[in-house]
C-alpha cells in the first residue's frame, strides 16, 4: 500500500508588477480594467513532481536552498495547494517544518505539549501518559516549567520532536528542525525514527543537509533541483552524484580564494559576485513587426567551454526566471519580450513574442565562474529552440554596448552555436583572470593544451631569490580535472608550473600542507636526482603523483616552493621561491559512514620538460 501517490504536481506564485495588479486579478476586473495587461509575472517553485512512497518507507529528500523542497512538503502537509496535478495521502500527516510550530512562546513547555496532545485530539489520560515520556525523551526536565521563550534552539528541537512523535505517526514529515540539535540527541531521533517504521509501519519523509544522517537512516532518496527531481535511487548512489555537484562549487569557491590570497582578503570570500562573473545576453529581433505571429520558441540556453557544461537555462522549466539561481532569463512583464511558460512535444519552453514591450528584447544571465574566463579556452552558447523567423539575433552585453554573436537557425528542435570571442568576454567583466599570451606557456598535459593561471601573490605571501619562480600550481583529481576538492584514499597529482633564468642543478621541491590551525599535516619533498640528471631545464613541469591521498576529511592550506638544496641540520636554506600559505584545497570523505583520519602520504614525481 502507497503512503503518498504525487502525480504531475505543479505549484506557480504569481509576481506582480504593483498592489493595483494584483487587485484587479484577485477581484476579477479584467474586463474593467482591459488596458491594464501582463498584470504579473509566473514563478513556478515545482514543476511535474511525480512521486510515489510506500507505506513504511523512509524516504530522504535533498537538494541545495531554494531548490523546493519546502515547497513540496508544505504541499504534502496540506499547508499549500498545488497549482495543477493531484496528490493522494494515505495516513495522519505529522509535519515538523519549523521549530516549535504550534507551540507558544508564553507557555511553558509542559503547557505546551498539553496544548499539542490535545490539538491531537488525546483523553486527559493519555496526555498525562505521553507527558512524562516526552519530557523523558527530550531530557529538558529542569527547563519544562520555564515559558518556551527561554528555550535555546536546540532545546526547542528536542521539545517539538518528542511531542511530534510521541502519538506514532502514520506520516512523519521532518524538514532540518534535528540541525538544531547537538549529535548525541540527533542519534537518538534518529534511532526512534526507525523504530517508528519498523514498529508501527510508519513512513517518513526526512529532509537534511547532514548527507552522512540521510545515508545511514534512509531506504530510498531524492534529490530535487531547480523545482524538479533530479535524481532518484538508492541513497548512495543519488548522494555521490549529488555531491559531486556540490563539490565542484566548493572547487569553485576555493580557486576563487587562491586568486585574492594574501592581498589580506584570503578570507573575504563573502558573496557570489567574489566567485561569478554576470554575463548578460538577449536575443532581439531584426524587424518587430515581421516576427509578429511567427513560432521563436526557446527550450534550453546552455553555456559551455570545450565541450563541458558550464551552466544551463531550462527555459519554461521551473526557476527559470529566479535571480536566486545562477543562471536565469529576466522576463519583467511589460519590459521584456518572454512569454509565460508553455509545453509542446519537445518539452517546456518560452516564446519570444516580440510584444510592444518596453525594451523589445528577451534577455538572459550567466554566472561564469571566473576561473573560466580569461584562460584562452573558448566559450560557446548553445540554444536548442522551434523557429520559423528569420532574424532573431543573439547578442552580448560587453559593458557598454551589445556585441552581436549571430543567428537562431530556422527549424525544429535545431542547436545553434554561437562561440563568443576572448576579447568580447574580458571587456565584459571587470576582472576578468589576466593570463600570459606568449606562445611559450603552453603546456601539455594528457595529450590537451593547459594554460594554468598565475598566481596573484603580495610581498607577504612570496618570497626567495626568484632566479627560479612557480608561475602556477595545478591540482588534478582521479580524472584529471583541475579541481580544489578531492576524496580521500583517490589518486592526486600536484603539478608546479616553473620558470628560470639560470640553469637549475638539482634544486629541491616542496608541496607543505598544513591543517588550518597551523599544524603540519604532510610534507612532499623531492630533488631532481631521482630523474638520473642533476640539471632541469630552465622551464617545465615537476610533478607530485599521490596514488592514494591519505588525508583526513576537512580544509587545508598548502605551501609550494623550489629551493637550491635541502638541509637536514636545520641551517638556513636559501629559496629560489617560496608561495607560503597560498593554496587552498578541501578533502572529502567516501560516501561509506567510515570516519577516517590523517595518514602517513607515499607519492611519486615526475617532471615534464
Amino acid at each position: 500500500m502507497n503512503a503518498l501517490e504525487i502525480k504531475h504536481v505543479s505549484k506557480m506564485y504569481k509576481l506582480y508588477n504593483s498592489n493595483f495588479s494584483k487587485f484587479i486579478d484577485a477581484f476579477g476586473l479584467d474586463s474593467i480594467f482591459f488596458w491594464k495587461k501582463n498584470k504579473y509575472q509566473e514563478f513556478w517553485a515545482l514543476r511535474d513532481i511525480e512521486l510515489t512512497v510506500k507505506k513504511g518507507m523512509r524516504l530522504g529528500i535533498i537538494g541545495k536552498n531554494g531548490a523546493g523542497k519546502s515547497t513540496l512538503l508544505k504541499i504534502i502537509a496540506g499547508n499549500l495547494k498545488p497549482t495543477s496535478g493531484s496528490i493522494k495521502i494515505n495516513g495522519k500527516i505529522q509535519a515538523l517544518m519549523e521549530l516549535g510550530t504550534g507551540f507558544h512562546p508564553e507557555f511553558t513547555g509542559r503547557e505546551n505539549i498539553r496544548v499539542a496532545l490535545s490539538y491531537l485530539a488525546c483523553s486527559l489520560r493519555e496526555i498525562k501518559e505521553k507527558e512524562q515520556e516526552i519530557i523523558h525523551f527530550a531530557e529538558i526536565d529542569d527547563f519544562i516549567d520555564q515559558p518556551l521563550k527561554t528555550y535555546s534552539a536546540g532545546m526547542y528541537a528536542r521539545l517539538a520532536f518528542s511531542t511530534a512523535t510521541a502519538i506514532e505517526p502514520e506520516i512523519l514529515i521532518i524538514d532540518e528542525v534535528l540541525g538544531a540539535g547537538d549529535a548525541y540527541f540527533a542519534g537518538k531521533c534518529i534511532e526512534r525514527m526507525k523504530k517508528l517504521t519498523e514498529d508501527n509501519n510508519s513512513t517518513v519523509l526526512f529532509v537534511s543537509h547532514d548527507l552522512g544522517s540521510v545515508q545511514r537512516f534512509c531506504e530510498h532518496v531524492i534529490w530535487i533541483d531547480k523545482g524538479k527531481i533530479r535524481e532518484s535511487g538508492d541513497p548512495l548512489s543519488v548522494i555521490k552524484k549529488y555531491a559531486t555537484v556540490v563539490r565542484k562549487e566548493e572547487s569553485i569557491r576555493l580557486i576563487a580564494r587562491d586568486m585574492k590570497v594574501l592581498k589580506n582578503q584570503a578570507a573575504s570570500i563573502n558573496s557570489l559576485d567574489d566567485l561569478y562573473t554576470n554575463i548578460l545576453f538577449h536575443f532581439v529581433p531584426q524587424d518587430r513587426k515581421k516576427i509578429k505571429g511567427k513560432k521563436v520558441n526557446i527550450y534550453q540556453i546552455g553555456l559551455c567551454q570545450n565541450d563541458s557544461l558550464i551552466s544551463q537555462i531550462e527555459v519554461g522549466g521551473p526557476m527559470d526566471n529566479s535571480p536566486e539561481q545562477m543562471s536565469y532569463i529576466i522576463d519583467t512583464r511589460g519590459f521584456m519580450d518572454w512569454s509565460n511558460p508553455q509545453k509542446d512535444r519537445l518539452g517546456y519552453y518560452r516564446e519570444i513574442l516580440g510584444l510592444n514591450s518596453k525594451f523589445g528584447h528577451a534577455p538572459f544571465q550567466f554566472a561564469v565562474p571566473k576561473a573560466n574566463i580569461g584562460n584562452r579556452q573558448p566559450l560557446t552558447i548553445k540554444v536548442l529552440s522551434a523557429v520559423d523567423y528569420e532574424g532573431i539575433i543573439l547578442e552580448l552585453f560587453d559593458g557598454s554596448k551589445y556585441y552581436r554573436l549571430g543567428e537562431l537557425s530556422i527549424g525544429e528542435g535545431n542547436v545553434s552555436e554561437f562561440q563568443i570571442p576572448n576579447e568580447i568576454i574580458n571587456k565584459s567583466t571587470d576582472d576578468a583572470i589576466d593570463v600570459k599570451k606568449e606562445e611559450e606557456n603552453k603546456f601539455l598535459f594528457n595529450d590537451k593544451e593547459l594554460f594554468p593561471q598565475n598566481i596573484e601573490v603580495d610581498e607577504f605571501s612570496e618570497y626567495g631569490s626568484k632566479e627560479a619562480w612557480i608561475e602556477a600550481v595545478v591540482l588534478y583529481n582521479h580524472e584529471g580535472e583541475d579541481t580544489r576538492v578531492f576524496e580521500i584514499f583517490k589518486p592526486m597529482k600536484v603539478s608546479f608550473y616553473y620558470k628560470s633564468t639560470i640553469e637549475l642543478i638539482n634544486p629541491v621541491f616542496v608541496f607543505c600542507i598544513y591543517l588550518l590551525d597551523g599544524r603540519c599535516a604532510s610534507q612532499w619533498v623531492a630533488d631532481s636526482s631521482k630523474f638520473g640528471t642533476s640539471r632541469l631545464p630552465k622551464k617545465g613541469v615537476f610533478h607530485f603523483y599521490i596514488d592514494q591521498l591519505s588525508l583526513g576529511k576537512g580544509q587545508y592550506i598548502a605551501s609550494a616552493a623550489i629551493f637550491k638544496q635541502l638541509s637536514l641540520h636545520g641551517n638556513e636554506t636559501e629559496s629560489y621561491h617560496v608561495l607560503d600559505h597560498c593554496i587552498h584545497f578541501e578533502v572529502t570523505q567516501i560516501e561509506d559512514g567510515i570516519d577516517r583520519g590523517i595518514a602517513i602520504q607515499n607519492f611519486r614525481t615526475g617532471i615534464t620538460r
